[in-house]
């Protein structure tokens, strides 16, 4: 998956149009389209932008990997990690 598949990737799992990505991750909308679009290279700001607004998928984001120990997901396994953590801190409560 390449790093303008994995921006798309964020922008569906995130549930959110085009615009409101951009706004969300402080880009301008017609920057956003035309890269993700292949009109305009990915720049470094670009990607600092996605991790800092979505700081959970920054190392997938640059290299295709999760670090589920260090909280780093990908957006297809969000939901995987919030019921995990949901059935941890059940645990927890239980075990008091």
């Amino acid at each position: 998956m390449s790093l303008l598949d994995r921006m798309k990737e964020i922008e569906n799992a995130e549930g959110m149009h085009r615009e409101d990505f951009a706004m969300k991750i402080g880009i301008r909308y017609t920057r956003l389209r035309n890269v993700i679009g292949g009109q305009a290279k990915v720049r470094m700001e670009d990607i600092e932008a996605i991790a800092t607004a979505f700081p959970q998928y920054k190392h997938w984001l640059v290299f295709g990997e999760e670090l589920p120990v260090c909280g780093q997901i990908s957006p297809m396994n969000k939901n995987v990690s919030k019921a995990k953590n949901q059935k941890t801190y059940k645990r927890e409560l239980k075990n008091g």
